[in-house]
C-alpha cells in the first residue's frame, strides 16, 4: 500500500510539474500571486503590470498556486498572445472578430494550439505574421518552439503600426548578424524604447528572449499605444560630421562625427538621396567623401506602402535659404507636420514642422515659401 501511495505521489508530482511547464497559462492578478517572483525582482513591475492587465498569464501548479517562470523563453504562440492582448488592453486592436475559423485548416495543419488560435489568427488576419512562419511554430508533437529575438522585434514593430525609417544606423556590437530584412524593424523598436539590447550593445538576434523580458516589450508596446503623439526626437535621426566612405553597392556610409566616433548608416536601396535641397539621381554616388555634413533622415515610411515616396536621405553641406512650392502638408500631431516642397527642378521634398521652427503666419498649401532648414528640420519659413 505505501509502494503504491509513493507511486501516486511521485506520478502527481511528475503531471503537476508537467502543467506548470506546459499546460495552458491560467490568469493572475498581480505579480504577488506568482510564487516564483519576488519584489525584489528587477522584473517585478513589469510582470505586475503585465498580469494586473491580463497581457501574460502565470502556470497554474497542482496545488492551486500559480508561476510566472521569468527565465523560460517565450514561445512563438505565447509572443503572438501577448502582443494581441497589449493591444487589447491599449484598446488598439483592428478588430475583435475571432479569424481562427477562416484559418482553421492551417492551424491544424501546424498544430497551432487551441488556446492560441485567435491570436495567431489575429497575426495572419493583418498581416503581422505570414503563413510559411507557422511551420516554425511548433515542432512535431505540438509543443511550442521559442521565437528569436529578431523575430519578436519584426512581429512587435508590424504590431505598433509606426513608420519605418528610410535609413537606420544601429548601435549594436552585432548588428551585422541581424537579418536584413528585420533591420528597419529593429530600429523602430529601438528608436521608440522597446527594445534596447544588453548592457554590452548586444542584440542577440538569434536568442531567444525570456518571458520576464517580454513583459517588458509588453508593457512598453502598451504605452505606445496607448498615445499617437509624434515624438520627432524618435521619428527624425541626424548626424553631423565628415564623410568617410560611400558604398553605393551595400547602400551604406560611413562617417566620423563631430565626437570622433565612427557611425555606419544603412539605407534602404529604394531611398533618394537629397543633397542640399535636390535630389540627386546618382543616388550615393552623388556623396563626395571628405566632406563635411548633416546627414539626416525622417520615419515617413509607412510599412504598408513601400513604394511611399517619402523615402529620402538628406546630406546638407552648406545651410542656405531655399524657396519652393509648399505642395502638400501632412499633420501628424497639433505641433508637427511632414511639409512637401517641391523644388525649382519640381521635385518633391520632404521636411519637418515642428513646434521650435519660426514660421510668419500658418503655412498654406499652394503658397510659396522660403526656408532654412537643419537637416530636414526646417528653422524658419516664410
Amino acid at each position: 500500500m505505501k509502494r503504491i501511495g509513493s507511486i501516486m505521489i511521485a506520478l502527481m508530482l511528475s503531471l503537476s510539474l508537467l502543467s506548470v511547464q506546459e499546460g495552458k497559462p491560467a490568469y493572475a492578478m498581480t505579480a504577488s500571486d506568482f510564487t516564483d517572483v519576488a519584489p525584489t525582482y528587477w522584473g517585478w513591475p513589469y510582470i505586475d503590470f503585465s498580469a494586473s492587465n491580463g497581457i501574460i498569464n502565470g502556470y497554474q501548479s497542482w496545488d492551486g498556486t500559480y508561476q510566472f517562470l521569468p527565465e523560460n523563453a517565450v514561445t512563438r504562440e505565447e509572443a503572438m498572445t501577448m502582443l494581441y492582448r497589449a493591444l487589447s488592453a491599449a484598446g488598439r486592436l483592428e478588430s475583435t472578430e475571432d479569424f481562427s475559423a477562416d484559418y482553421a485548416d492551417v492551424m491544424i495543419e501546424n498544430k497551432i494550439a487551441d488556446w492560441a488560435k485567435t491570436y495567431v489568427a489575429y497575426g495572419l488576419e493583418y498581416g503581422l505574421i505570414t503563413q510559411s512562419e507557422l511551420a516554425d511554430f511548433t515542432d512535431d508533437n505540438g509543443a511550442g518552439i521559442p521565437a528569436p529575438r529578431e523575430q519578436i522585434a519584426l512581429w512587435t514593430a508590424k504590431a505598433m503600426g509606426r513608420d519605418l525609417s528610410p535609413a537606420y544606423s544601429l548601435i549594436y556590437a552585432d548588428k551585422d548578424s541581424i537579418s536584413p530584412d528585420k533591420l528597419p524593424y529593429v530600429d523602430l523598436l529601438y528608436r521608440h524604447g522597446i527594445m534596447q539590447g544588453d548592457d554590452m550593445k548586444m542584440f542577440h538576434p538569434a536568442s531567444g528572449i525570456k518571458r520576464v523580458e517580454f513583459a517588458a516589450v509588453s508593457n512598453r508596446v502598451f504605452e505606445s499605444a496607448k498615445t499617437d503623439a509624434y515624438h520627432t526626437d524618435r521619428e527624425i535621426q541626424s548626424y553631423r560630421g565628415t564623410v568617410v566612405s560611400v558604398d553605393p553597392y551595400n547602400s551604406r556610409i560611413m562617417m566620423t562625427q563631430s565626437d570622433g566616433t565612427g557611425r555606419v548608416i544603412q539605407i534602404n536601396p529604394k531611398t533618394q538621396i537629397v543633397i542640399n535641397g535636390k535630389v540627386d539621381y546618382n543616388g550615393l554616388t552623388g556623396i563626395k567623401t571628405g566632406t563635411a555634413a548633416i546627414i539626416a533622415w525622417g520615419a515617413f515610411y509607412d510599412q504598408n506602402s513601400p513604394d511611399n515616396d517619402a523615402l529620402q536621405l538628406h546630406v546638407i553641406t552648406k545651410t542656405r535659404t531655399r524657396t519652393g512650392l509648399l505642395a502638400g502638408i501632412e499633420e501628424k500631431d497639433g505641433d508637427t507636420s511632414i511639409l512637401e516642397i517641391e523644388n525649382e527642378d519640381g521635385d518633391a521634398i520632404y521636411y519637418v514642422l515642428d513646434e521650435n521652427s519660426m514660421t510668419d503666419g500658418t503655412p498654406r498649401k499652394g503658397k510659396e515659401v522660403t526656408f532654412i532648414a537643419d537637416g530636414i528640420k526646417i528653422l524658419e519659413m516664410k
